[in-house]
């Protein structure tokens, strides 16, 4: 059994090989478009073993393009549980990376979560910010860094910087409208009924998805102290959202309700709902 998967391995490594003979065929782009789906799937990484990192490190200075390079080395980074790297190597990728961040070939997203394995890797929380201050503008910079604001950022020395302070406010402002978007498709008719087909993104696509997510119940109960003592919300507002808790297991569904409808009324207090969302309590 085992030396049967052991060849299936191979021959799936081998498959590797030869879509990654040269890097200018159409094998070769379906090998990166096959890179997107694996490289944040654990479970596939380590089944491919130790043999596909290797081969991953070895084609790595074969690709110029910025865009190919980048994805690699967050398939590479994210292998950090299956292959042991030398420091000079995780810093020899780490200043590669930077190369095609500066050539703008990565997406938020990716970045931020290959950035977080580089700090796992050793990389200091300073040094990472130093060099992404030298190749983002600041706005995409502070979007960057509030992504990784939770996992690794929040105790770090650097919190104390001004630059950082930005960051941990647009962090708080993601939580704050996340929190409200629920509460909208909840409590707004037009919301409720035109979500699903609205460009306006609401986290579900339903009211129904907010509802059966156990919303507000499973939020409030663990995180209203945190939530008020941060700034995400007011004291008022989370009561709001405790007045709707409230009502939606009295009432069931009855969405309708003008008990519902009046928690929209006390929430925005006549004001636009937008300065509402993204304005954190004093």
């Amino acid at each position: 059994m085992l030396e049967h998967m052991e060849e299936k391995v191979k021959y799936t490594n081998d498959l590797f090989k030869y879509l990654t003979q040269n890097t200018d065929t159409k094998e070769y782009q379906t090998f990166i478009a096959l890179l997107e789906k694996i490289k944040y799937n654990p479970s596939l990484l380590e089944y491919y073993g130790e043999e596909f990192v290797e081969h991953m490190i070895d084609l790595l200075p074969r690709i110029e393009d910025k865009y190919d390079q980048a994805s690699l080395i967050e398939t590479i980074i994210e292998c950090m549980d299956i292959y042991t790297f030398s420091d000079n190597y995780i810093k020899g990728i780490f200043d590669e990376y930077m190369l095609c961040i500066a050539e703008k070939a990565v997406n938020v997203a990716g970045m931020s979560t290959c950035l977080i394995r580089f700090i796992q890797a050793g990389i200091s929380e300073k040094e990472i910010i130093e060099k992404l201050e030298e190749n983002l503008e600041k706005e995409h910079l502070i979007n960057v860094l509030s992504r990784m604001y939770i996992n690794y950022l929040a105790n770090s020395a650097e919190t104390k910087s001004y630059l950082m302070e930005e960051v941990q406010e647009v962090y708080y402002l993601s939580q704050r409208s996340g929190i409200i978007a629920q509460f909208l498709l909840l409590v707004h008719p037009h919301i409720r009924k035109y979500a699903g087909i609205s460009q306006i993104t609401f986290l579900y696509e339903s009211y129904r998805g907010v509802y059966e997510d156990c919303w507000p119940r499973g939020l409030l109960p663990n995180r209203k102290d945190t939530l008020i003592k941060s700034k995400v919300l007011s004291p008022k507002e989370v009561s709001i959202l405790e007045d709707l808790d409230r009502l939606i297991n009295t009432q069931e569904e009855d969405l309708d309700s003008m008990e519902v409808r009046k928690l929209y009324d006390d929430f925005f207090e006549g004001k636009d709902p937008f300065e509402v969302i993204f304005t954190l309590p004093e």
